[in-house]
């Protein structure tokens, strides 16, 4: 018998390399964006591309490395460059920062802002070696002014040659100065010794802001002296021009100098030439995160911002994003049905392909649903006239249903009565493998998740029996999945601490029982808060992958690399025939064979029910030695839900595989 050599694949339980985070999907750039984002620049590695520290409110400032070129914008996060800080200083929240050149050796030195006020880091080394020393006398004379949320901006405001400083005045949690305020620091030390010293006269003029003043300072006018941006924690900017000089500045407000967008507070202002065409361009961070770029499509001396989306393009919702994946338009790929911390559901339509996801969010709330807080929706369709319907979990812990009818959606009262105490969180699934959706609803308190058993006709009855030994622990978030692709569900519960668990589903496709394998997720770090697991096959190469949604309202995507490793020697496989098991199923839509064949030949595919009827066949003319795809959708042939089999033929050879089928 003729022998074909090929590489075995095999699936190894735990390794390092299981999941592969692929930041793109979702956030072209690469950049990570959770709420109340503060951006500065610099080109750290001198390669003539602006590189950004993006700093966060609740959490350690990333460095990015710009990478952009013709094609598209990336930044490369740089693990290494702050490390010797945060072991230096590692309480420092990094709030807000700036990069400024204090010893005057040509190498940008880094100065955080936050609780503990001013800090100063100079770098005494370069980009590839850095050199990282705390310096606590810079802002001795500073700090004890300006409170615990004082935002940093530096420019030569005196014409001295060296830098002086303004501080923008927040809410302070210990007490401080009046929020709003901007306060002024004279260096009366030099260009490479700062001494800073309170100076009101560089700030006269300039008015309460209002909870946050967040400064920037740049020649906005072209006439060679700096001018003032100030963002704050409501829709608009404030702009000062300097109708002083560059030795004494005297600030003149102009009530229209940049229109931007309106609906973003926390405006949190840096200026850069970020296109490298000679003038500044405009991005600033904002309340929910994303980073929005006004590009200068005038000159140096008369400006013309223009809202350039493609800079920092992403998606995300408002916070605490949710993942329910479903092909909802029937077109071959899966979409994303997301909840948001205000109660709105939204859709996230694929408009790529089964390989190659283009994710675009479509505006409005998904069939104008909103629950008031909280949403967490799944697609599911439980009539079973192939149109996805949507439950979806809420703040108040009830359970609210959408009925899909031609596309447009009515509540029903189904689960009417229903309540967890907090915070509901269903998931759907087949559980008992009798052909009908059962509905496992997460809740505030373990004690709390209940599980719904379809008994029929969309008759649920409480049944905890199918969730015994499994730990929800408190504000758990859930979801279904074949993880481990043998045809049963397994569960994987995130929290609002942003942990995840794994439950491998041990029984049946009827029958469950849990084993908790948490270390299958090895190599996934935590999200900050409330992570939300959703799985499903976004790239076609039938491997269920992982997504998390999180409090940010960011979507993350884990690719699914579960060691198909190759073994190191190459195994002989007999010239005959091998079917794997479909993917995903259960499933609704289409779900995807994987085949071997050791030559040419027909392949023969039948469709039976569990009588053996023979309902659909096929032969396949254009199979190639080595691996195939076979992709079958019942829906086609107006099957409705249940249990089939599907027979694969060739040579005298057969492989019959069971599928679930949920129209």
């Amino acid at each position: 018998m003729k022998k074909i050599l090929i590489a075995l694949f095999i699936v190894v339980s735990v390794n390092a390399q299981n999941w592969q985070e692929i930041r793109t999907i979702f956030n072209p750039t690469g950049v990570e964006m959770k709420k109340f984002t503060a951006p500065v620049f610099y080109d750290i590695d001198d390669d003539g591309m602006q590189d950004m520290l993006l700093c966060y409110l609740s959490s350690n400032a990333k460095l990015y490395i710009n990478k952009s070129d013709s094609s598209a914008i990336r930044f490369i996060e740089d693990t290494v460059y702050l490390k010797q800080i945060k072991l230096l200083d590692p309480t420092n929240n990094y709030t807000y920062a700036v990069w400024v050149d204090l010893n005057g050796d040509g190498t940008p030195d880094l100065v955080t802002g936050g609780f503990k006020g001013f800090t100063a880091f100079y770098n005494l080394g370069t980009y590839e070696a850095p050199q990282w020393v705390k310096k606590d006398s810079v802002f001795l004379n500073v700090n004890p002014l300006i409170g615990t949320d004082p935002k940093p901006e530096f420019g030569d405001l005196d014409g001295d040659g060296d830098f002086d400083l303004l501080a923008g005045i927040g809410e302070s949690i210990l007490g401080g100065p009046e929020p709003g305020i901007t306060l002024g620091f004279r260096n009366v030390g030099s260009a490479t010794n700062p001494v800073f010293e309170s100076y009101p006269a560089f700030v006269n003029g300039i008015a309460d802001a209002g909870r946050n003043s967040y400064p920037a300072l740049a020649d906005l006018d072209g006439d060679g002296d700096l001018d003032l941006l100030l963002g704050r924690d409501l829709s608009s900017f404030m702009y000062y021009r300097n109708t002083g000089t560059v030795n004494a500045p005297a600030w003149t407000y102009v009530n229209q100098y940049i229109v931007t967008e309106t609906s973003h507070y926390w405006k949190n202002p840096a200026f850069v030439d970020f296109d490298n065409d000679g003038d500044l361009d405009l991005i600033y961070g904002t309340d929910e995160g994303n980073i929005l770029s006004y590009q200068n499509n005038g000159t140096s001396s008369q400006p013309l911002y223009q809202y350039n989306g493609s800079w920092f393009r992403v998606i995300k919702v408002n916070g605490m994003s949710t993942i329910s994946l479903a092909d909802y338009d029937h077109d071959g790929d899966l979409d994303l049905l997301t909840g948001t911390v205000l109660g709105g559901v939204r859709l996230i339509r694929n408009d790529g392909t089964r390989t190659e996801p283009n994710f675009v969010l479509t505006p409005g709330n998904f069939g104008n649903m909103s629950v008031g807080s909280a949403a967490y929706p799944s697609f599911v369709d439980f009539n079973n006239d192939g149109a996805y319907d949507v439950v979806t979990g809420a703040r108040d812990g009830m359970v609210y249903l959408y009925l899909n009818t031609n596309g447009s959606y009515s509540t029903a009262n189904w689960f009417y009565g229903i309540d967890v105490g907090w915070t509901s969180t269903p998931t759907a699934a087949d559980l008992d493998g009798d052909g009908d959706i059962d509905l496992l609803i997460g809740a505030e308190t373990a004690a709390d998740v209940t599980f719904l058993e379809n008994t029929g006709n969309n008759n649920f009855v409480k049944n905890q029996s199918f969730i015994t030994g499994i730990n929800f622990g408190s504000y758990n978030r859930l979801a279904f999945g074949d993880v481990d692709n043998d045809g049963d569900y397994d569960l994987l519960i995130g929290n609002l601490f942003g942990d995840l668990k794994f439950y491998r589903n041990i029984g049946t496709p009827t029958q469950p029982a849990w084993q908790e394998e948490s270390s299958l997720l090895a190599g996934i770090p935590k999200r900050d808060q409330n992570s939300s697991p959703g799985i499903g096959d976004i790239d076609g190469d039938t491997r269920p992958d992982l997504l998390i949604g999180d409090g940010d309202g960011n979507f993350v995507v884990y690719k699914n690399l579960f060691a198909p490793v190759s073994v190191k020697e190459p195994v002989e496989v007999p010239g005959d025939f091998t079917v794997s098991a479909a993917y995903p199923n259960p499933f609704n839509g289409s779900t995807r064979f994987e085949y071997f064949t050791g030559k040419d030949g027909i392949v023969t595919v039948k469709l039976m029910n569990t009588i053996g009827q023979v309902l659909f066949a096929e032969k396949i003319t254009g199979s190639n030695p080595g691996r195939n795809f076979y992709d079958l959708d019942p829906g086609k042939f107006g099957l409705s839900s249940g249990v089939y089999f599907v027979s694969f033929e060739r040579g005298g050879k057969s492989d019959v595989k069971k599928i679930i089928y949920l129209k």
